[in-house]
This record gives structure tokens, C-alpha cells and sequence, in this order.
């Protein structure tokens, strides 16, 4: 099920799933309620801590997020292997993608294909094929892609205290 699918059966708009998925809010207890009963589970199998020895996501349950000049496929959501962990999977067309913003934690980028410009603490840094960039998100950062390019993202948050 897709979390638009989920967020249909459920009565919520897709943003309000996207922020409970992405950790961005904390769901009430009748809205916990509610999506277990969407998923056809108990309130409990949703927040039980339980090491899976497998995990299968198939390509058309994973959660994607568009622009006009962005798409970004989540590979592996928040949660799955701990909740510091995000990994998604990006294609980007020419233009400006990312607009200056920090973060709370830190970011790796791999580029798979094509070219763009990263700029960092308002340094500007020309990414290719094979370049992978990790750093601190507290500092502003953009990207613009100078042509169609691919990439892996990983976002590591930082701990919550």
C-alpha cells in the first residue's frame, strides 16, 4: 500500500502520512489507531521495537517525491534500519534543485550520473559521476544540476535527546 493509498483509507491528506513516515510529527493516539486499522494491524505492532531478519520493499511501495525538477525515491524510510537513517535514490534535470537551506544532521551524496554543482558554506563544488560528498547540514547548501544527474542521498539525524 502506498502511503497516498494510506492516507485515502485513513481520511488524511498524503503530507499529514509523509510527516508521521518521516518522523516529522508524532501521531496521535487516535490517529495511530486509525492507521493501524488502515494497515490492518494492532497499535502495538506499529511501535514494538522488532529486528527484522528481512525487509522487502517493492518498487512500486516505495514513496516518491516530485518537483518539477526533482524526484526523489525513498529507499529505505526512517525507522527501518533506526530512526537517525534515511536513504533515498534522486534524478535531477538542469537547474537550480535544492535552494540554500541547513539541516540538523549530517548528508552523503554518491553521484551515479551526470554533473552539478554543489555549493557548501558558499564554496561551489563541481560533482560528477563517482564523487560522493559527506557533510555537515548545519551549513547552508544548495545544488543546482548542470545536466540530468542521478544520485544516492543518505541522511544521518542527529539523536534525539
Amino acid at each position: 500500500m502506498t502511503m497516498e493509498q494510506l492516507a485515502t483509507k485513513v481520511g488524511v491528506s498524503y503530507l499529514t502520512i509523509f510527516r508521521v513516515e518521516t518522523g516529522k510529527v508524532s501521531p496521535s493516539v487516535v490517529l495511530l489507531s486509525e492507521i493501524a486499522q488502515g494497515l490492518g494491524r494492532s497499535i502495538v505492532s506499529l511501535i514494538e521495537e522488532e529486528q527484522k531478519d528481512l525487509v522487502l520493499i517493492k518498487s512500486e511501495n516505495q514513496q516518491v517525491v516530485e518537483s518539477e525538477k526533482l524526484r526523489l525515491k525513498l529507499l529505505v524510510p526512517q525507522g527501518m534500519i533506526n530512526d537517525q537513517i534515511s536513504i533515498s535514490l534522486g534524478t535531477a534535470e538542469p537547474g537550480e534543485i535544492i535552494d540554500r537551506h541547513k539541516t540538523d544532521g549530517h548528508e552523503l551524496a554518491y553521484i551515479i550520473r551526470g554533473k552539478c554543482l554543489f555549493i557548501y558554506g558558499g564554496v561551489s563544488h563541481e560533482l560528477s559521476r563517482g564523487d560522493l560528498v559527506y557533510f555537515n547540514g548545519k551549513i547552508d547548501h544548495s545544488v543546482t544540476a548542470l545536466e540530468t544527474f542521478e544520485f544516492l542521498a543518505i541522511y544521518f539525524r542527529p539523536k534525539a535527546k
